[in-house]
């Protein structure tokens, strides 16, 4: 093994589920055994992968939310008021129950995870 304890742990649970599908062969059922029969990618090769599909996760994440943004500008210019200064009111209770403003929250809430996960994204890939 390379000596990766992340892979190991995936490794391990693909064996066992392995074993469970296939309990007649006993070569299978026994995680030890199985993991000579898997054959692992080149590790830097397995750390061009990942940064790759972490860099698509990264853009995909950034049209998410440059859609929440605009969504958020609408709401901001049709009722006058910024989001963070919504977001205190609508949290106060001194904002009504219309429709849009549970949108609005909505919106802001994903705004603010979105931001969050793209930032260990980030973290990651750099």
């Amino acid at each position: 093994m390379n000596g990766i304890s992340g892979i190991r742990v995936k490794i391990v649970r693909l064996d066992i589920i392995i074993g469970s599908v296939f309990p007649s062969d006993k070569t299978w059922a026994d995680p030890l055994t199985f993991s000579t029969h898997f054959v692992y990618k080149d590790f830097m090769q397995q750390t061009n992968e990942i940064k790759i599909s972490l860099k698509r996760e990264y853009d995909l994440y950034s049209n998410a939310m440059a859609f929440y943004k605009n969504t958020l500008k609408a709401f901001e210019q049709k009722h006058q008021l910024s989001t963070q200064a919504f977001l205190r009111k609508f949290e106060s209770g001194r904002l009504g129950d219309e429709a849009d403003y549970f949108d609005w929250y909505a919106f802001a809430k994903l705004l603010a995870k979105w931001r969050k996960a793209q930032s260990a994204i980030r973290s990651a890939i750099q």
